[in-house]
C-alpha cells in the first residue's frame, strides 16, 4: 500500500514538472520569437493647398473699374499745348483745355461750351478769332443739360466768359457783385450789375442757373 502511494506521488509530481517544463518551454519559446514586423502604410501625401491671394482679384477688380473711369480727349486748336490728354470721368471741356496749357491769346473762347462734360475719344478744338466756328451742343438728356449751364455763382472768370457777351470786365463785374452782395438768386438780380442789360439775360435764361 505504501508503494502505491509512493507510485502515486512519482506520477504526480513528474505530472506537475512535466506541466511547469512546458509552461517554461513556451514562456522561452515566444521570448525567443522575432517581433511581428509593423506592415507599414504609405501615407497619404496631401497636396499643399494653393495660397489664397486676396490681394490679385482686388487689384483686378481696382484696374477695371480705373479702366472705366479713364477718358481720353484729343485736344485741338487755339491752346497752348494741343495733344491727347487722359482725364477721368465726370470732367469738364474746362479741364481738358487747362491740361492743354489754357487758351492761346488768340482763342476764340466762346467757340467751345466749357461747362459741357467730356466723354471718351472726345475732339475739344477751339478756334481762332474770326474763324467760324460750331458750338458743340449740350446732351439732350435733362439731368446732363442742367449740368452744362454755367452756375452764375460759383463759376470763374473764364466759364463766364462762355456766356454770350461776356468778356474779361464784365466776368471780373459779375465776380465783383457776387463777393460784395452775396450770390444771385434771379435773373432780374443779374440787372444790378454794370454793362448787364435785358437782352443780355434774356439770351442767359437758357444758359445760366443759380444753385
Amino acid at each position: 500500500m505504501e508503494k502505491l502511494k509512493r507510485h502515486m506521488n512519482w506520477i504526480i509530481g513528474g505530472g506537475i514538472l512535466l506541466i511547469l517544463a512546458i509552461i517554461v518551454s513556451l514562456f522561452n519559446y515566444f521570448q525567443s520569437e522575432p517581433n511581428m514586423p509593423i506592415t507599414s502604410q504609405t501615407p497619404i501625401q496631401m497636396e499643399p493647398e494653393s495660397p489664397i491671394h486676396t490681394d490679385k482679384p482686388k487689384r483686378k477688380k481696382e484696374d477695371k473699374i480705373q479702366k472705366e473711369t479713364e477718358i481720353m480727349v484729343d485736344v485741338q486748336g487755339s491752346v497752348k499745348r494741343p495733344g491727347v490728354y487722359e482725364l477721368k470721368e465726370g470732367d469738364r471741356v474746362l479741364d481738358a483745355i487747362q491740361m492743354a496749357g489754357g487758351f492761346k491769346d488768340g482763342a476764340e473762347v466762346r467757340s467751345v461750351n466749357q461747362a459741357l462734360k467730356i466723354s471718351d475719344e472726345m475732339i475739344v478744338y477751339v478756334a481762332e478769332k474770326g474763324e467760324k466756328y460750331e458750338l458743340q451742343p449740350a446732351s439732350s438728356n435733362p439731368v446732363e443739360e442742367n449740368s452744362t449751364l454755367v452756375n452764375i455763382n460759383s463759376a470763374d472768370e473764364t466759364v463766364l466768359q462762355t456766356l454770350n457777351g461776356v468778356g474779361p470786365a464784365k466776368a471780373q463785374s459779375i465776380i465783383s457783385y457776387r463777393e460784395e452782395n452775396g450770390p444771385f438768386t434771379s435773373l432780374e438780380q443779374l440787372l444790378e450789375v454794370r454793362g448787364i442789360g435785358e437782352k443780355t439775360i434774356e439770351q442767359w435764361k437758357d444758359q445760366i442757373r443759380f444753385d
